[in-house]
């Protein structure tokens, strides 16, 4: 089973702050999961990050972005050095925008979003600056050093979305309300009707507001999410039966069918190939 890592740090100090100037603790060259994100600055790349199985190179003046619950392992080469901000969303204290920016990549899988991010010729030297004070923020005791951190990384989502031309507002509509509970409750809530429910909404009017923001139906936002996850309890090696059961289905034979229909390979299909392929 992949590892899920947690830290008493992140829940203690809202935000931790690593130098990647030499290979640290947080350099696991095995995958594991978080249960906070990470947030990867590098200023000399090298190397390759692996994150849901897909491989991002390492690359100078660029970002990675992993989300509670990815899979990933970090292999940088030994010259490569930057920072890596750990924080929980919540911890952040960020403004919706940026939290709504954050949150995308917990929903999202990496055919959606690859969540890497460079920063143009003209902003490295920013770039620099900004990491620098982080870092000498994060390393002063000072009343004001907390808040001028997550003031720090917050200006450097919305860099993110800015190169990137990313226009989050999760967070400022009903719909964010219903993406959170589906994250928190996707393993026992499975039907439409069961969100509308706890929304105090009619299925009719759920459907509606989700096809407003994404041009799907609820049911197929709520599939993507199941799917998701059960592509990423597959490709740790287990078996589809206990992917099952950690999904919350009753029956693996119906798990498998439910894969198989959304995906076009059964469970153990999808392990083999990604797995041993």
């Amino acid at each position: 089973m992949i590892p899920t890592h947690q830290s008493e740090r992140t829940k203690n100090t809202k935000v931790v702050v690593n130098r990647l100037s030499t290979l640290t603790e947080y350099d696991f060259s095995h995958p594991h999961r978080h249960e906070y994100f990470e947030f990867f600055c590098f200023v000399k790349g090298g190397g390759s990050h692996e994150i849901d199985f897909t491989h991002v190179p390492i690359q100078s003046y660029s970002m990675h972005i992993v989300a509670p619950g990815q899979v990933h392992c970090v292999r940088r080469d030994l010259d490569s050095n930057g920072f890596v901000f750990l924080f929980q969303l919540e911890g952040l204290q960020a403004p919706k925008e940026v939290a709504g920016f954050l949150f995308d990549h917990i929903c999202h899988d990496l055919e959606e979003r690859i969540p890497e991010y460079m920063v143009p010729a003209d902003k490295q030297a920013w770039f620099e600056t900004m990491l620098n004070s982080i870092w000498e923020d994060f390393n002063t005791n000072s009343s004001y050093s907390a808040l001028q951190v997550r003031a720090g990384i917050q200006q450097l989502c919305l860099k993110c979305m800015e190169w990137d031309q990313q226009d989050s507002p999760l967070f400022s509509n009903d719909y964010a309300q219903f993406r959170r509970m589906l994250f928190e409750d996707f393993r026992t809530k499975k039907k439409v009707k069961d969100y509308a429910a706890a929304l105090n909404v009619t299925e009719k009017s759920l459907n509606e507001m989700v096809k407003e923001h994404t041009g799907n139906s609820a049911s197929r936002i709520i599939y993507n999410q199941i799917v998701l996850e059960a592509k990423r309890l597959l490709l740790t090696g287990i078996s589809a039966k206990e992917a099952a059961y950690e999904l919350g289905f009753d029956d693996p034979a119906h798990f498998s069918k439910f894969f198989k229909s959304q995906t076009g390979q059964s469970p153990s299909e999808f392990r083999n190939i990604h797995v041993e392929g």
